[in-house]
Parts: structure tokens; C-alpha cells; sequence
């Protein structure tokens, strides 16, 4: 074989031995952006407990889930929306708690992850805060006061009690209206960090929110 014929075999079988070596690359690559995709749609999406405790829970939860989401469908709606809402311009995705009151709940769409990024807890001390132990440990767990008496009176409450008779045909309970503030609030909690975290900035924001009812 000539020179020049040699150098263009052992040119050839270099340029394919490069080749090989290139794939799993590929591979790789596709992994690396994965994961990237991964946590940004991660980032972009929580799941929101409802912890309602007290006498009638199983009636209580269902009315505190319809008034959660109904601020959870007031701002950053899009089409094709596979989760129960957006609160803080991230999806939200609701579980009922404790599970074994969700009898009459309705109008959940998403498919929520246990345990849940964050737990609020609606009902009367001392209850309230035992309950909110049980979780604090694997959620950033907020605990919502009931409204005062004669929230419904209020002037500033006037859009929420129409936009629920609109929505669900009847006058919102205590539940409805304590939950939807408790939306509320979490909506303006989360918006500056763009998700449900870190659990300190979290907690500061939601007790910065605590003083005045939404309008």
C-alpha cells in the first residue's frame, strides 16, 4: 500500500474511532438536561394541604377546599391546566387532609404528592397546633385563624362572598372564607420566591401577610 493510501486508511479508522467515542455523550447530555427540566418544573409546582380540625370535618374540609380554590383560580390561570390552581404564579396542587374526611370533597383535578410542600391548618386552637405537629416535621405547615365574627360584614370581603355564590350557587361559610384568606396570603407569600421555599422565607412571609382580610 502506498503512503498516501495508508494515511487516508489510518485517517478513516481515526475518524471513526472519534465518532464512537462521541455517542454516549449524547446521552449524557440529554440526562444532564433532564435533570435541569426536572427541577425547574419541580420549582414551578407545589402541593398544598388542607388540615381542617374540629366537630364536622368531613363537611368543614369540603367547604375550606372550595373556598381555597377559589382564590387558587383568581390569577395566573393558562389552558390545558393539569393542577388545581396557581397560587404565587405556581401551580397548586390541593390534598384534603386527614384523608379520611374527604368524603364530600369535590372538584380536584390534580394528582397532589405526599407529604405535601405545605400544610395549612384551619380550626380553633389548642387543636389547630396539635394537628400542626403531627406534620411539621415533613411540611412547612401554616396555621390559619378562623375569621373573626361578622366577616360577612365586612366590606372587604364583599368580592370573595359574591365570586363563591357565583361559583358554587350558596353564601360561603367560616371555613370557605377562612381558607380563601389563608390562599390569600400564601398567594402573596410565595409570589417573591417563586415557589414553596426555602421554609424560613416562607414562614416570615406568611406571618408579614397575617394583618388585614383580602379584597
Amino acid at each position: 500500500m502506498s503512503g498516501s493510501k495508508r494515511r487516508a486508511s489510518e485517517c478513516t479508522r481515526c475518524t471513526a474511532f472519534s465518532a464512537r467515542r462521541t455517542i454516549p455523550a449524547v446521552p449524557a447530555l440529554a440526562a444532564v438536561l433532564w435533570i435541569a427540566l426536572s427541577g425547574i418544573a419541580a420549582a414551578h409546582s407545589f402541593t398544598a394541604g388542607i388540615l381542617v380540625v374540629g366537630e364536622n370535618v368531613e363537611q368543614d374540609l369540603a367547604e375550606a377546599v372550595r373556598g381555597f380554590l377559589l382564590a387558587s383560580d383568581e390569577r395566573d390561570g393558562h389552558p390545558n391546566e393539569t393542577s388545581d390552581g396557581h397560587l404565587g404564579g405556581v401551580d397548586v396542587q390541593v390534598l384534603p387532609l386527614p384523608a379520611e374526611a374527604t368524603g364530600l370533597v369535590q372538584g380536584l383535578t390534580g394528582s397532589p404528592d405526599e407529604p405535601a410542600d405545605v400544610v395549612v391548618v384551619l380550626g380553633l386552637k389548642p387543636a389547630a397546633d396539635d394537628a400542626a405537629s403531627k406534620y411539621s416535621r415533613a411540611s412547612t405547615v401554616l396555621v390559619q385563624a378562623l375569621l373573626a365574627e361578622g366577616w360577612n360584614g365586612d366590606d372587604r370581603m364583599e368580592g370573595f362572598i359574591a365570586r363563591y355564590r357565583l361559583a358554587y350557587g350558596k353564601e360561603p361559610g367560616l371555613l370557605a372564607a377562612s381558607a380563601y384568606h389563608a390562599a390569600r396570603r400564601l398567594d402573596i407569600a410565595i409570589r417573591p420566591l417563586d415557589g414553596a421555599g426555602p421554609r424560613d422565607e416562607l414562614l416570615e412571609a406568611w406571618q408579614a401577610s397575617e394583618v388585614g382580610l383580602p379584597r
